[in-house]
This record gives C-alpha cells, structure tokens and sequence, in this order.
C-alpha cells in the first residue's frame, strides 16, 4: 500500500484492521499507540506502541540580551504517521465509535487500577 509508506516503514503490516490509536507525551518523548481489531482467535497483538523522541529546537527569544528559548517539537517522522492514521480512520470513527472507544478505555483503566489496588493491599497485608 503506498498510500501509507509511513505506516510501511513502521512494519505495520495490515493497516486496515488498525481500530484507533492514540498519542501521549511523557519526558519529552511521544508514545503512539496503535489499537488493531482483529478477527477472533487471531494470535496477533490487539497494540503496539512506538517511541519517538521529540526534537530540541533552539531559538533567540530576544537578540538584544541573547536570551535562548528552548522548545521540543514532535518529530516529523510522528506527524507523517499520524497524518496517514487520520487519513486511514477518517470515515470510521463516528460520535458512537467514539463513545464505545472511551467507554472501553474507561473500564480497561478501572480494571487495571482495581488489580493495582488488589496488589497494594498485599503488600501492606505482608508488612
């Protein structure tokens, strides 16, 4: 498909089963994560997650007292791809999708938080 040679040179191998995906910041690095919806019993990952490290750009804030400004920007590599992601789900998400999407996200957090609790109490109970 070289409508997506972004995607391509990420391996992502089967573009049209990608579901949503989502982009996150932490430590002046951006994490995009790709949610595939795949056919039942499949052996394949449901997410994959890339790291791309945002660029340091420098700049004279004031050339009277030399000030340096210092901003990270996305890569543009990260930009390309999420362009092609957008162009990719473009006509399937929908405000129901979109909703099904945060609710689904919303449990997976409360499980995992309700597991991060179980953990915890444990700990304390070995104390």
């Amino acid at each position: 498909m070289d409508k997506y040679q972004t995607l391509e040179e990420m391996k992502i191998k089967s573009p049209l089963e990608i579901a949503r995906y989502a982009v996150q910041t932490v430590d002046n690095i951006d994490w995009l994560r790709v949610v595939y919806k795949r056919k039942k019993g499949s052996f394949l990952p449901e997410s994959k997650h890339f790291r791309f490290p945002r660029i340091k750009k420098t700049t004279m804030e004031n050339s009277g007292t030399r000030k340096m400004d210092i901003r990270w920007e996305i890569s543009p590599f990260l930009q390309k791809a999420v362009s092609e992601l957008d162009q990719l789900l473009s006509d399937k998400i929908s405000k129901e999708k979109m909703k099904a999407v945060i609710l689904d996200e919303l449990k997976r957090l409360e499980q995992e938080s309700h597991m991060r609790v179980l953990y915890i109490r444990g700990l304390i109970e070995e104390l």
